[in-house]
Formats: structure tokens, sequence, C-alpha cells
């Protein structure tokens, strides 16, 4: 079935027409809103699939998507058949529901569809009301996991962990990644809130594995686990990671050791210093799954971590020109992507094209961007309402750099400003020689995700 076909835009049709919260920012992150005991009764009428196999369910500001991946990556390798469920979407919404490294086909897709539609109707006319987007897509996946008979399910919270709607499941571990600023109109102002709403994944006496440096934040979700009995394994105490870039090479090492023994040395693929703690997280969930008695290979974990490349983390989507994209999208996460820039180009002239979601800090972000940046043309996206306009993008920079040292320029969409990126420099650095990097929101990613899989290149004006 093609993505044309009637009636998979039936079905699409249908799903988009609910509270989707992806796409609004003026709903508070509270159970008048976010209502997991819907979410129960939804799949108790689906039978539960969310039960039928074990669950890897991972929450955190940063680093979610790559060690949800690296995790299920490395379980594919090992033999087992892997669900992983995971959110936003980059250009179909069949990325959501991965098999096995593959997401599901349309048809598929239509098809669970049709099999939820008479629990959707009792749902609906039950109190507990219709269920939202979000809700629909999380069935959709423990349905389509559930078909295909996984062995293991890896399961990416969408918005905080408390009350996300992924929060039904009952895991075999649990993993919260670094916590950082992000969502605060919905998690809170303070990285105690937001990691008390993250530690909601926790559960009793089931393993936690932490790579929140931050100590506000440990100390909550450490908290946390002390009340659930559940045993915490910290990054930066229990287990270590030591990161080895190699420039030429575009990779990296990472050095992992614990207070029993030490493994690797590991070759990644991913670039970036963050990347090494998250793989080091999948590590130390791979030797926890272990002592719980999983038949685990340390060669499929291994061969993981060398040649995975989640999707829009600082990928490189040409090399001549060199074009990299990464959904970095608040400070905390263009830090990283900055600090990544300076280790493997350090001599080459910097391009950034940027646009974002009204409810992000984009005067903090500009702040670094600017500072270290040799032009910054600023857009917006067009498939999601919650963008900033590239008018007040544009106010904003100028405030973050008023000394004009970083070349700023303005485009209406990414096209345009792909092609301005192309342009000389005003500092007379050579074009051709620069790096050209997209970044700022997944939104803006995906839409260049779409523009290089149709094979698009930025041509100059």
């Amino acid at each position: 079935m093609k993505r044309t076909d009637p009636r998979y835009r039936a079905a699409l049709d249908h799903l988009l027409d609910r509270i989707n919260y992806e796409k609004s920012t003026d709903r508070p992150y509270n159970q008048n809103n976010f209502k997991l005991d819907r979410m129960a009764y939804f799949l108790d009428l689906l039978g539960n699939p969310q039960l039928q196999a074990p669950v890897v369910h991972i929450a955190g500001t940063k680093g979610k998507g790559s060690v949800s991946w690296l995790l299920a990556e490395s379980f594919r390798r090992n033999g087992m058949k892997t669900g992983l469920y995971t959110s936003p979407h980059l250009l179909d919404i069949e990325e959501r529901f991965v098999v096995d490294s593959q997401p599901i086909e349309p048809k598929e897709l239509v098809e669970i569809l049709q099999q939820i539609r008479p629990a959707e109707e009792a749902c609906t006319q039950s109190p507990h009301g219709r269920p939202t987007f979000f809700e629909m897509t999380t069935a959709i996946g423990w349905l389509a996991f559930s078909n295909h008979k996984t062995d293991v399910n890896v399961i990416e919270v969408g918005l905080g962990g408390r009350l996300d709607s992924t929060n039904v499941c009952s895991p075999a571990i649990c993993i919260i990644t670094s916590i950082s600023y992000d969502h605060q109109q919905q998690l809170g102002n303070t990285l105690a809130q937001i990691a008390g709403e993250k530690a909601g994944i926790i559960k009793s006496s089931i393993p936690v594995i932490c790579g929140a440096r931050e100590p506000e934040a440990f100390e909550v979700i450490q908290r946390k686990a002390t009340q659930e009995s559940s045993q915490l394994r910290q990054l930066g105490r229990d287990f270590h990671s030591q990161w080895k870039p190699i420039p030429e090479a575009l990779s990296a090492i990472l050095e992992y050791s614990d207070s029993r023994n030490s493994a690797g040395p590991f070759s990644l693929r991913m670039l970036g210093k963050h990347q090494a703690d998250n793989a080091a997280i999948a590590v130390a969930t791979w030797d926890k799954l272990k002592e719980l008695g999983w038949q685990l290979s340390d060669h499929a974990l291994a061969g993981s971590l060398a040649n995975t490349q989640v999707p829009a983390r600082l990928e490189i989507l040409s090399k001549s020109p060199c074009w990299i994209l990464d959904t970095a999208h608040n400070e905390a996460s263009i830090e990283a992507l900055i600090e990544t820039l300076a280790t493997y180009f350090p001599v080459h002239p910097k391009s950034v094209i940027f646009a974002c979601s009204k409810d992000k800090k984009a005067s903090e972000m500009l702040d670094r961007l600017t500072q270290f940046a040799d032009r910054i043309i600023l857009t917006q996206y067009h498939s999601n309402p919650r963008f900033t306009p590239v008018e007040k993008l544009l106010s904003i920079a100028q405030q973050s750099d008023p000394t004009r040292r970083c070349e700023i320029r303005q485009a209406n969409d990414l096209q345009a400003a792909m092609a301005l990126s192309q342009e000389p420099l005003v500092s007379g650095q050579q074009a051709q020689t620069a790096v050209h990097i997209i970044t700022g929101s997944f939104f803006i990613a995906s839409e260049a995700k779409l523009h290089f899989a149709l094979g698009g290149q930025p041509d100059p004006k």
C-alpha cells in the first residue's frame, strides 16, 4: 500500500483528528489533560498488549532517543525480535513503530487502526473520553509489537514520564538519561521539578539506570528510587564514561568502567561527547539485564555502538559540501552541538540554519550560536503551528550579538535558507569549505530530511 492510497490517507486523517499536544503548548501537564486511567482503560479493551513482552522504559530530557536506538539495535543484533517506540517522527508516522530496525508498513498502520476502532469507540463513549493522538499512537505501537510477537520492546517516553501515556507498562528496567531545562511550561521551572516528572517512571523494585549528572536532578531520582526500593546505578558514581574523539575518522572511542570491571573500548559512530554518556548508559543497562538472567552478547552491544546512527542527531547528510542535521532545541543540546563541531571541525567556518518552536528559549540558544558560528541564517518551519516567526528570531539574534561579529541573515523557508548558506561569507572565507548545520527543532529537521530524501541539493541562487 502506498501513502497516496485513499485508505491510508483516510486512516491518517482519522488519527490526526485528535487532540495533539505535540502541536500545542497551552495545555498544562497535569491530570486534567494527561490521564493514565484513560490509557490503562483503552489498553485493557485491547487485551493489554503492553504486557506481552519485556519492556525497557526510557525517559530523560536529552539522550533518550539515542539510548533507545542503541539498545534496540543491540537486542536486534542479539537475535531478539525487537520493538522500538519513539516520538516524534521526522517524515512518516510509521517511523514511530519500528520492528527489527524497520518501521511498520503503511498497510499495517491501516490494519491496526481498524483493529483499534472498536476499543477507541468504547473508550470515547465511556467516562474516560476520547483518546488523544499520543494515546492512539502508543496503543498502535503496543499492538504492532504484539502482532509481530516481539521478544523485547524499547519504549521512549513522549513528554515527562509520570503522566506520559507510555507509563502504563510494567518494565523490566527503567532508564533516565540526562536532565536539563526543556518543556518548562509543562514540567516545571527547576531541575528538581523536571527530574520529579521523569522519575515518575520508576516502579517498585525495578532497577533504574540513571544518566543525570546534575546533583539537583539526581537527588530527586535517588529519593524516588529509594522510596520504590529500586536499585539505582548512577553515571559518574557507579559507572563511568571517557570519550576519545577521532576527528579524522568522524568517530570516537568510549572507555567504560564500573565498580566491578571495565569494558570496551567501544567504537562509537555517533558524534559528540554526550553520546559517550548515552552509550555508557546502554552498556550499564546491558550489564544489569545480564545480571537479571538475560542471555545477551557483548558482541551484539559493541556492534550497535559502532554502527548505529540515530536520524537527525548530529547526522551527516552530505560530506561534500558538509551538511549536518541536529535536533538540538534547548540550551544544553545546543552546547553539546557546539562542543562537537569545535572538536571535529575546528578550522572550518560554520554556517548555521536555525529555526525553533515558540515555547523554546530562543534567546539562550542564539546567545551561544552567535558567539560560535560565522553565519546564522534564521528561518521558520511550515509543518507545525508552533514555529517562532523569523522576524522575531531576527530581533532576538541582533540583541544576542550587538557587535555583529556573526553574520546574521534571514529566510522565509528552509530551501531559501539553504541557498543563502552557500553564498560567500562576509568574512571572506569560502562557503565551499564551510560546515553547514541545520538545527533548533525537530520540525525543521523533518523538513531537511524530506529535502535530502527527495534528492534535493542546496543549490546557490
